[in-house]
């Protein structure tokens, strides 16, 4: 049952001003104008994305009505072959009317139908992805307000990765994203954004997600080393996933992350192997048996074990003293109470290099398929009896959760 409140801003909707219904105008000398029209005499106002163009009855050669625009749209969509060369064409004709509710509809249907296009390689695929990237590279105006596109691109590049929200449709997505990578000089900011000052996880890996199409030197070993360093477990995860769609799981990929196993702080060198375990590469077996007996040495003194308790208390008020006041004369006392607690506290430390050992051990399970055991001084004699000399990469295991 609705709320007093709920139902107060429902009969509030009738009144609540709607979004401006777009026109088409078409003038004598060429101009097509789209935007919400307001008659001034002899004048018409029309508010388009740039501004409000101001122009003359008389000049005005053919006027359609959002209505008549979207009437239109859906005869084209019911006339042509399904598809996503028609969805791109109706997105192009829905941008151009000003209807960006069915902009967007189109968008949603042609994004994975394109990129599915691109999995597989085909050249009218190719064709179309390029006429997308276009189109999407000019949706700047629908994604950012006016006092925005010529705003420091360090505003601009915050302003479009925080559109970035849950539920955000595949199109918007995607256009979001060719965006960013088309921003000039963006690749100092949105490294900035995905280490940390973006305000979800989700713009953090989109962030790291664009930064992987930019050509600049370092991104792909900065997304990298993101599955280390953030401290969300699925932006690691994520990041991870983007290496090794980008085909950058190589042995390059495996020294950069080498170094994190001997790092002074133990949770770095669990995550470091969780990394090496998750990007599948072979390489990283050696590494781990080598660095498996010293995995709890030199660890930091700011984490050398990990702690948790529970406790079982039971408490019970008392009085423990009396305050004299005296008024009128008359003394009374004023109680002083005590709280008495009682019950057992369990605590329980686990040395961190335990989780350390464990977290290789995974690692070494996850690319070889084969249990090296609890031992890691017998991790060097297991791997020479490995039954084949060239480890096989297993399916790469969930991080661990925090």
């Amino acid at each position: 049952m609705p709320t007093p409140l709920a139902s107060f801003a429902l009969c509030l909707l009738p009144f609540l001003p709607c979004p401006p219904r777009p026109d088409e105008l078409r003038l004598d000398d060429g101009r097509v104008l789209v935007g919400a029209v307001t008659a001034r005499g002899d004048l018409l106002e029309v508010q388009t994305r740039d501004g409000t163009v101001v122009v003359a009855k008389a000049r005005v050669k053919s006027h359609r009505t959002d209505d008549e625009l979207r009437a239109e749209l859906r005869r084209d969509e019911q006339n042509g072959p399904p598809g996503a060369f028609l969805d791109l064409q109706l997105a192009a004709r829905a941008r151009a009317y000003g209807l960006d509710a069915e902009l967007w509809r189109h968008l949603d249907r042609a994004v994975p139908a394109l990129q599915a296009a691109e999995a597989t390689a085909t050249a009218s695929g190719a064709a179309l992805q390029r006429r997308l990237a276009d189109l999407l590279g000019q949706l700047e105006p629908e994604l950012l307000p006016q006092r925005l596109r010529s705003a420091k691109p360090a505003a601009r590049i915050q302003a479009l990765l925080q559109a970035v929200r849950p539920g955000l449709g595949v199109g918007k997505s995607a256009a979001l994203a060719e965006l960013l990578v088309r921003e000039p000089n963006a690749d100092g900011e949105l490294r900035r954004l995905a280490r940390g000052q973006a305000q979800s996880q989700a713009q953090r890996l989109f962030a790291l997600r664009v930064l992987q199409r930019r050509s600049a030197p370092g991104n792909d070993r900065f997304v990298l080393r993101s599955a280390v360093l953030d401290d969300s477990a699925e932006v690691r995860s994520g990041a991870i996933e983007l290496v090794r769609s980008a085909g950058a799981a190589d042995p390059a990929a495996v020294a950069c992350l080498a170094p994190g196993l001997t790092h002074a702080e133990g949770e770095l060198r669990i995550r470091t192997a969780e990394a090496l375990g998750s990007l599948g590469h072979a390489d990283a077996v050696k590494l781990l048996v080598l660095a498996g007996p010293n995995a709890g040495k030199a660890v930091g003194d700011a984490d050398p074990v990990l702690r948790s308790h529970v406790a079982f208390l039971d408490q019970q008020s008392y009085v423990r003293d009396f305050d004299v006041e005296v008024a009128q004369g008359t003394a009374i006392g004023s109680p002083r109470v005590g709280l008495l607690q009682s019950g057992v506290v369990l605590d329980a430390a686990v040395p961190m290099v335990f989780e350390i050992v464990r977290s290789y051990r995974r690692a070494l399970h996850t690319l070889t398929g084969a249990d090296p055991g609890g031992d890691p001084r017998l991790w060097a004699h297991w791997l020479a009896n490995l039954p084949t000399p060239a480890p096989t990469p297993a399916a790469a295991q969930p991080a661990r959760r925090r």
